[in-house]
């Protein structure tokens, strides 16, 4: 399950829970992330008059709670679902299932040091939520060199940026990105368009970017790639080919970055 570096929530944080137990006037819950007990009053179910409880909640169910009030004397943990709301709730869900993701692969790393998962935490685990909000993030950001450079920046070990690098790339996938530059072509010259299409067409099947109308002279260019550095600098020069190419057939082109 996935930790945290605190032993208690802190007041106005959302969690991740499950539901335990169903009271007339209350819901016993566990919160995932911390292993510690919590409890909604009926007054914190909803806005609404709450009839039955057992609508708004049923035991075993995954639910996002806000806390709202928090002893650490007794542990006493209060929590709400009223006082969240449901684009937070499906956030919060987002990032938890991406932390169980990071988890696991967090886990294969122990595994291949010979270390357990709570060493795995304290050695990195915790610092990479406390730096970047999530170990999803950092993960994601170990697959591309501009990402690890930022990992440098933050002081995370470089031999931990080797290690979670090398594991990252076995269970994560680089999404593409889309780099986009608009395009102001013209060519005055009789038969003008067929050259505008001439060019943009060789350059559509040889740079691998897709081209599209949209008014004239306006068209937008853009290609999809796994790394938005290299990606800006090579949209760059595409653009830079096209241009030369519609004064080199009578027509211009100028360009900017969308």
């Amino acid at each position: 399950m996935v930790q945290k570096p605190n032993e208690f929530p802190e007041r106005g944080e959302l969690v991740v829970a499950t539901v335990t137990k169903v009271n007339p006037f209350s819901v016993q819950v566990s919160m995932d992330e911390y292993g510690k007990e919590g409890m909604i009053h009926v007054s914190e179910v909803a806005r609404k008059w709450v009839k039955d409880i057992r609508e708004f909640a049923k035991v075993g169910q995954k639910i996002v709670a806000k806390v709202v009030r928090f002893d650490r004397d007794t542990g006493y943990v209060g929590l709400s679902l009223k006082r969240r709301t449901k684009r937070d709730s499906e956030e919060r869900m987002k990032e938890f299932k991406r932390e169980t993701k990071a988890e696991r692969i967090l886990e294969a790393i122990a595994k291949e040091r010979k270390i357990t998962l709570d060493e795995a935490y304290d050695e990195i685990g915790f610092q990479l939520q406390e730096v970047f909000g999530e170990m999803f993030k950092a993960l994601q950001m170990s697959l591309t060199p501009e990402g690890r450079e930022i990992l440098e920046k933050k002081k995370i070990a470089p031999k931990w940026i080797k290690i979670l690098s090398a594991a990252a790339e076995k269970q994560m996938e680089i999404k593409e990105v889309p780099i986009r530059v608009i395009l102001e072509v013209s060519c005055p010259k009789s038969g003008g368009l067929d050259i505008i299409k001439k060019v943009l067409i060789e350059t559509q099947k040889k740079y691998n970017v897709e081209v599209n109308y949209i008014s004239a002279p306006k068209y937008s260019m853009t290609l999809y790639t796994k790394n938005p550095k290299s990606g800006e600098k090579e949209m760059m020069k595409i653009a830079e080919v096209v241009s030369k190419k519609m004064k080199a057939s009578g027509g211009e082109c100028t360009y900017e970055r969308e």
